[in-house]
């Protein structure tokens, strides 16, 4: 069993709640560790019972509360070695564990690290396995090539960014060198290329659920407007039974359960 809760998503903050049958983690800390230890016991989880707390990158709205809370509650934290080299003092006294593509286990957990493209030292998405469930998160991008595609493929589940639609953002009165950042091939992903890098990875055959996240202010972006783009354009490219939910910018929101999909899939066949 895996169940994934997304606690926040957006620029002021990113944290996904994974849990197995015997032990939770964090996916991302981007929110102040108070706020995490809150949120974490609105859903019944103990912030000390975290296996560990993973981490794709060093910005702050990704590891705003890693480390006061792992040094509380002596929680490992898995990132790759240079995030943690950029976090510098803000890992003092905690114990960390490399993120990378040859794997790492915390717990029953198997995870493994894909690089892609943002303006941080060395972002990362995540593949995270338990028994045959796999999901995988990509968030903080610019582009997604092939290998983002290929490793997504895997999951059955993935959660990526849908941060802004082009022209609203081209319109909007933020200042054209945050706009230049955000369409670059290093800032993040647009709702055109998270619909095409949905429907690359639902061609697998595998793919059985996605979060749109990361999305930006509702000036660029409105969560309603970017289900109804994206669900046509995989209802076109013929994945239109694929579900979809938004993880909301700043409270906890959409929730997914293996044991739902699985079940779903046996009535689908039969």
């Amino acid at each position: 069993m895996l169940r994934v809760t997304s606690l926040a998503s957006g620029s002021s903050g990113n944290a996904f709640l994974v849990e197995t049958e015997q032990y939770p983690l964090l996916l991302e800390a981007g929110l102040s560790a108070r706020t995490l230890e809150r949120l974490l016991r609105r859903h019944a989880v103990e912030p000390a019972s975290l296996a560990a707390i993973v981490l794709t990158h060093e910005h702050h709205d990704h590891a705003q509360g890693v480390g006061p809370l792992a040094r509380r509650w002596q929680i490992p934290v898995v990132c790759s070695p240079a995030t943690q080299r950029a976090l510098g003092a803000e890992l003092d006294g905690v114990e960390c564990r490399p993120l990378h593509a040859d794997g790492t286990t915390i717990a029953t957990v198997d995870l493994w690290g894909f690089p892609v493209s943002h303006d941080a030292v060395d972002p990362q998405g995540v593949i995270l396995a338990h028994g045959a469930t796999r999901i995988g998160l990509a968030i903080d991008l610019g582009h997604a090539p092939l290998h983002v595609a290929e490793a997504l493929a895997l999951a059955d589940f993935v959660i990526v960014e849908a941060n802004h639609d082009r022209e609203r953002l081209l319109s909007s009165p933020y200042p054209w060198s945050t706009k230049h950042r955000i369409l670059g091939d290093r800032g993040h992903l647009s709702n055109l290329q998270a619909a095409e890098l949905l429907a690359t990875i639902a061609g697998s055959g595998h793919l059985r659920g996605a979060w749109l996240a990361h999305l930006s202010a509702r000036a660029n972006d409105h969560p309603q407007g970017v289900l109804r783009y994206i669900r046509s354009y995989l209802d076109m490219a013929g994945h239109g039974r694929l579900p979809l939910q938004i993880a909301e910018r700043d409270k906890p929101s959409a929730i997914w359960h293996s044991d739902e999909w699985t079940q779903q899939t046996l009535l689908d066949v039969s």
